[in-house]
């Protein structure tokens, strides 16, 4: 009987041995398969799901189930331990890659909130092998906000990793990120600027970026579901395409497909249109071993019907190379776009290249070092009536990522030195595209993409920043032509009748500022003890581009004081007036020989200075900015040096008078206005200017 029961416990354990290896063999398979195709999804660059079965290929081997241990098996000898632990070696290495490439695909993915443990895990690695997981977790870090952690990574990697590469040297540019991150986070004009996501159908589930105008309704693209397709079993509905809407007040209504023809295994989006709106020019791409693969295609409209997209020549897209991000100026006359063709500066470059009358390209040129960086710039725009260019990069000092940058010229290649939009207009993430209606102030009615509020895709935000006026000027003695400090003045609104400053007193120097939302028509009235009251108009600038308008001085003139004498007459004593606009002499382009006007003010001047013991003159020589420094510090000298002469022929004692050439340092109006040259404020900036000192007695 005890035989007999030995005998079906025997059969029941291998029974359920065999139960259990079968169970084991098949979550090893289901685990093996779960690798196998996220390995698949890895190589093709399909980020998300790559991620999504390497983390169940994790959480099925870390199970008790699948950690190799066998119940039922007596532990063998230490030949077998050695294997064990070999292949215990084995398994950490590939873990060890796994949550590495889990951390790349949440990267690629722009989830950083998920990227960061991952990259943090991998911070633990053999360092020769992951040489790149503590940069890497520096980006996430400053990507999620955590600045002073960020620091400490970069210096980190900058310490450990020897090569002197792009990594190395955007690691240092990190550093300076996050210098400049924090200064921007705490500027003192926040208030100015209104960000917010477009309202309305605009963020849909998925990406959508890349806005543009045509014909007064938004454009842009969007990897929302395609409702065409949504219901099919063989297509994937969650494709880039372009879509119109009308937008109203930040509001987006009535998105639809873009009736334009698409490609089969490609998507397509960041488009352009002509003034007209009857050409577009848009970005074709698809993928290959993980990369995307762009082309830039020409469609044109007849009557309400886009024609057959036709891919440009090689002078934009050039054979083995991408390009991408088109745009069109609203003249028609070129096409801005991003290429890695050979011939850049880096990666990504800026091209242009002149449009004919029936949209065709020719010759491209690179918009040069100026603009471009080794690292990647793309996404162009540029408003004609700002004269600015937009664009994105990832290879200047920023808020981390791409963010958007702007540079003051006119087309084809006259552009100035690049400066950052600055926060709030670019986050600690990605800010890439932006529009606006063409209007010359270029923080108004804009919509840019950004991913500052999404844990992975681009989203459409409006950007509205209010741009302060200011006015300047000083008040002076109508006698000395010296400041006044302690005068007072009152600004009033001429056209509603308002007060815009009820008080303020100038400072020792004499001057009054003031901040206004829009320029409009003034009265300045203007007062102090001992002086007769002065009021001035104040007219709107010609240009209202201008951010300050600095007013000719404002004169008042002492109150009289009588001196009796001895038989009892009463005797005003006066002296001669100098008037406000002789506070500087003017010259004439490149010459330092003084005009005849001038003589009048520097023999007032002389007058003041024979008679007032205590009082000297500083004499400080300017020009404008055409010319070299050298040689404009030289003119500057010999301006202020004919004054000085002049002054000691008059007989003002030379100790009492020091000229100095300041060269282009200081103009009082710009050189140039809207790219276009500006005679009148070169003249003004061709100058002499007196500033009275004391001597010590």
């Amino acid at each position: 009987m005890r035989k007999n029961l030995n005998t079906i416990l025997n059969k029941a354990l291998l029974v359920v041995a065999i139960v259990l290896l079968c169970s084991l063999a098949t979550m090893a398979q289901y685990v093996a398969d779960y690798k196998r195709s996220a390995d698949n999804f890895y190589a093709k660059g399909d980020w998300y799901s790559a991620a999504q079965y390497y983390e169940k290929y994790l959480e099925q081997k870390q199970k008790p189930t699948a950690s190799g241990y066998e119940p039922y098996t007596v532990q063998g000898s230490t030949a077998k331990k050695k294997k064990v632990a070999a292949k215990s070696d084995k398994d950490a290495a590939d873990n060890n890659e796994i949550i590495y490439r889990i951390a790349e695909a949440y990267r690629q993915l722009n989830d950083y909130g998920k990227a960061e443990p991952r990259y943090a895990e991998a911070t633990a690695f053999d360092k020769t092998k992951y040489p790149l997981a503590t940069y890497y977790y520096g980006v996430s870090l400053r990507a999620n906000a955590k600045y002073a952690e960020a620091e400490k990574q970069f210096d980190a990697f900058l310490k450990s990793y020897a090569p002197k590469d792009s990594y190395s040297a955007q690691a240092k540019v990190e550093l300076t990120n996050l210098k400049f991150i924090q200064e921007q986070l705490a500027k003192k004009d926040l208030d100015l600027y209104k960000v917010s996501k477009l309202g309305g159908a605009a963020n849909s589930v998925g990406a959508n970026y890349a806005p543009t105008w045509s014909n007064g309704q938004l454009v842009f693209t969007s990897s929302r579901a395609d409702s065409s397709v949504l219901n099919s079993k063989n297509k994937n509905p969650y494709i880039n395409n372009l879509y119109q809407s009308a937008s109203s007040e930040g509001v987006v209504a009535n998105v639809e497909k873009l009736k334009l023809a698409t490609a089969n295994g490609f998507e397509q989006g960041v488009a352009s249109f002509t003034g007209d709106g009857k050409r577009v020019y848009f970005t074709r791409w698809s993928k290959k071993d993980g990369k995307n693969i762009s082309a830039i295609y020409l469609s044109t409209k007849k009557d309400t019907t886009w024609g057959e997209p036709v891919k440009l020549g090689s002078n934009v897209n050039a054979e083995g190379f991408s390009s991408k991000d088109p745009y069109v100026t609203a003249d028609g006359r070129y096409l801005l776009y991003a290429s890695d063709r050979d011939g850049g500066m880096g990666k990504f470059d800026l091209w242009y290249a002149p449009l004919n009358n029936d949209g065709e390209p020719g010759s491209f040129v690179n918009l040069g070092k100026t603009i471009n960086t080794k690292e990647d710039d793309q996404a162009p725009y540029y408003s004609a009536a700002a004269g600015t260019l937009v664009f994105a990069s990832n290879g200047r000092v920023g808020m981390g990522g791409f963010d958007l940058y702007e540079s003051k010229g006119s087309l084809p290649t006259a552009f100035s030195e690049v400066a950052n939009l600055g926060y709030p207009v670019n986050s600690v993430k990605d800010d890439i595209y932006f529009t606006n209606k063409n209007g010359a102030k270029i923080l108004q009615d804009a919509i840019i993409s950004t991913d500052r509020s999404s844990a992975c895709c681009l989203e459409l935000f409006t950007v509205n920043k209010t741009y302060k006026k200011y006015v300047t000027g000083v008040i002076t003695d109508c006698k000395t032509n010296l400041p006044l400090a302690d005068a007072v003045i009152k600004v009033d609104d001429k056209a509603s009748n308002r007060t815009v400053i009820a008080a303020q007193s100038t400072g020792p120097d004499g001057k009054y500022f003031f901040e206004l939302n829009a320029f409009a028509p003034l009265q300045l009235a203007a007062s102090k003890a001992e002086y007769n009251n002065a009021t001035v108009v104040i007219d709107k600038p010609v240009n209202n581009d201008m951010d300050t308008l600095m007013n000719a001085a404002v004169c008042l003139v002492p109150i009289e004081k009588v001196v009796p004498v001895a038989d009892s007459t009463p005797v005003t004593k006066t002296e001669p007036e100098a008037k406000p606009e002789e506070q500087v002499a003017l010259f004439d382009f490149a010459k330092y020989s003084l005009r005849k006007e001038t003589g009048a003010l520097l023999d007032t001047l002389a007058g003041i200075l024979k008679r007032e013991k205590s009082l000297g003159l500083e004499i400080l020589g300017y020009t404008d900015k055409l010319g070299s420094t050298e040689y404009n510090l030289k003119l500057s000298q010999q301006r202020a040096d004919a004054c000085k002469e002049y002054l000691i022929k008059q007989g003002v004692p030379a100790a009492k008078l020091k000229s100095t050439g300041k060269g282009e340092c200081c103009p009082l109006q710009p050189d140039e206005i809207d790219g276009k040259d500006n005679p009148a404020g070169r003249q003004a900036n061709r100058r002499v200017e007196f500033k009275v000192i004391f001597i010590k007695q």
